[in-house]
């Protein structure tokens, strides 16, 4: 795992002392994501300058170092994750002639795209985002994987001039034409309803992210075009029912953990108290041995402390577990490195305890197994049950629902849930996954412009049909939405320590296996992710797995009141705000004194404030 960037340009500027300079300043950037090596390559014509970080994990050797030209010197490539099917597709390549002189991935996707060109993209199975740059074509292919496990982003010029990419977002103001553009309203406020900006938004005009399961081409002429490779399908029709439904998706988990322990360093597995992390524990432990480290860390004291169940769980799968328990002032004290870490505007705080496994873990191992996705693909979270426990009311107008929630709250008729006076199920999951409600935006930003026009991730097309469809579109929009904030966590936090973290259940065998299962066979009887929890029960007694999962937490609320308080007087109320022209200050100090005199509960809203002006004072110019 590693970091990439470079400069694509049409007029042949990229020779130029200023491009090298650029890149050389985006590489420092991505330091943390690479410590072992960095590399530049500079095209002879003067179309792109390339940079890269190395995170060695595979041929720890130089010949395993980027950026990589192919054998025959057509095509040069940078890539940041990994290619887990690479051995099948390199014995392929062998039997067409080609001789490796490396035993990474990375040489075999170079020549895999060197010989067959884009079409191999969907061949891969894997966690990456590429750069290939093919200099007969004078055409530059970006690439994302499926699942948008690995980060891409970039920048197009404004006059057609090229473009910038890199693994993070900070690293696109760096380039010799400037910062690339003015603040997007419209992104600003999608950012601050949902705490993080969603693909293909970029904060600046002109900036993007690359989608999961896509790739561009930029040619020399000017011309851009993305193509989707891959997309989740928004209504698979099942084939796996009950015990079946287990041994396939059995199978297929087992293939992805033994594709993902490759690794030339060592390897370890973060393990929760949950069930996803066990699962994954599970079948790593059964192909390794108790050797297997596992890592945890606890917070004492609080109800939502997994560690007893954690360790319950290391003790029955005989693995080596390591726990350690965040004690005293060590949360708190780890916030500076949370914001340093985000690269772009971002303000889920569950980045705090991934960011503290990930340095626990990186004092012995260099790749970690996470149990990421689970919740996504096999409905584990409360939402979809929700959204189905009035389901077949949405048949009816909205006015109607509205009474017949009135009529159930009265005891008049029998009790709805609240979910069915949504417009719509599209509105119902924006709303349930915004931390700053309209009603907040009103009275701190009034004068923000609406969400971008092509904002289309929760729109609920036709009416009701049956709960499967809406159990369908519920995991698509978990897959395409909170999945999407939950990964760029993820990458953040252990790439500030330089850790790669592979995701098993989100291996492109795993989620095509799950596609086939009937949604109901994880929400049966009104549980969630049904499958994965009878699943676990195979290797551990179905007992010791707890319900419901509690998770990592923080008191958030009482620290903004106590000890963050200063902080927060400092960044948004003793200077002028970066942001100073879209907020009002009096809206703004009175959200704030609604927390202070616990009149209301708004520690999410003053993260994601915090989270924006922190980011902008340390990466935007004045």
């Amino acid at each position: 795992m590693c970091g990439i960037c470079g400069i694509f340009t049409t007029d042949r500027a990229a020779g130029q002392p200023e491009f090298s300079q650029s890149v050389q300043r985006m590489t420092d950037l991505m330091t943390r994501r690479g410590p072992d090596a960095e590399g530049y390559w500079a095209d002879p014509e003067g179309h792109i300058q390339l940079g890269f970080r190395r995170l060695a994990i595979l041929d720890l050797t130089a010949a395993g170092n980027q950026p990589m030209i192919s054998s025959d010197g057509r095509s040069v490539l940078v890539f940041n994750g990994e290619i887990y099917n690479f051995w099948e597709i390199r014995h392929e390549l062998e039997t067409k002639g080609i001789k490796f002189r490396s035993r990474s991935d990375s040489e075999v996707l170079l020549e895999a795209l060197n010989y067959w060109g884009v079409d191999v993209i969907r061949r891969l199975n894997g966690m990456f985002a590429f750069a290939w740059y093919d200099r007969e074509e004078e055409r530059l292919v970006l690439a994302r994987d499926h699942a948008g496990i690995k980060p891409l982003y970039y920048f197009l010029h404004p006059f057609s001039k090229g473009l910038a990419f890199a693994s993070q977002f900070n690293c696109l103001l760096h380039t010799p034409w400037g910062e690339p553009g003015q603040l997007r309203l419209d992104v600003l406020r999608l950012f601050l309803r949902l705490h993080h900006i969603p693909p293909p938004y970029g904060l600046l005009e002109n900036t993007y992210q690359l989608e999961p399961g896509h790739y561009l081409i930029a040619h020399a002429d000017g011309s851009v075009k993305k193509y989707a490779w891959w997309r989740l399908p928004r209504d698979p029709e099942p084939d796996l029912f009950g015990a079946r439904a287990l041994d396939e998706l059995q199978g297929a988990l087992e293939n992805a953990v033994h594709r993902q322990r490759i690794a030339d360093v060592p390897l370890g597995v973060f393990l929760s108290g949950g069930i996803d992390s066990p699962l994954v524990t599970a079948v790593a432990r059964e192909q390794t041995g108790p050797d297997l480290k596992a890592f945890t860390i606890g917070n004492p004291g609080w109800w939502q402390d997994e560690s007893d169940a954690a360790s319950r769980y290391g003790e029955h799968l005989d693995v080596d577990h390591r726990l350690h328990p965040v004690i005293g002032d060590e949360a708190l004290d780890a916030l500076q490195g949370v914001m340093a870490a985000q690269h772009e505007p971002f303000a889920d705080f569950s980045i705090l305890p991934t960011m503290l496994v990930s340095q626990f873990a990186r004092g012995e191992v260099t790749v970690a197994l996470s149990g990421d996705g689970g919740d996504e693909i096999l409905f584990g979270y409360e939402r979809p049950r929700s959204l189905l426990r009035n389901g077949p009311d949405f048949r009816w107008p909205w006015l109607v629902r509205m009474g017949l929630y009135a009529a159930g709250k009265y005891g008049l008729a029998s009790r709805r849930s609240d979910v069915i006076v949504s417009r719509t199920p599209g509105d119902y999951y924006f709303e349930v996954n915004s931390r700053l409600k309209d009603g907040d935006l009103a009275l701190i930003a009034p004068e923000l412009p609406s969400l971008p026009g092509d904002f289309s991730l929760y729109i609920f097309e036709g009416g009701y049909r049956d709960d499967r469809q809406l159990a369908n579109y519920s995991r698509y929009v978990e897959f395409y939405g909170q999945l999407q904030r939950g990964l760029k966590k993820v990458d953040m936090a252990s790439m500030y320590h330089s850790l790669e973290v592979r995701v098993p259940l989100l291996d492109r065998e795993v989620i095509e296996t799950s596609l086939r299962i009937d949604p109901f066979e994880s929400l049966k009887n009104g549980s969630r992710k049904l499958v994965l929890r009878n699943l676990l029960g195979r290797y551990v007694p179905l007992e010791i797995i707890p319900q419901p999962k509690r998770g990592f937490a923080v008191p958030l609320g009482e620290w903004l009141r106590g000890s963050l308080r200063p902080l927060v007087e400092e960044i948004l109320f003793s200077e002028r705000l970066h942001f100073e022209s879209v907020f009002d200050r009096s809206g703004l100090r009175r959200y704030w004194e609604e927390h202070l005199s616990e009149q209301k509960d708004n520690k999410w809203g003053l993260w994601t404030l915090l989270a924006l002006e922190w980011w902008g004072v340390e990466n935007l110019k004045k």
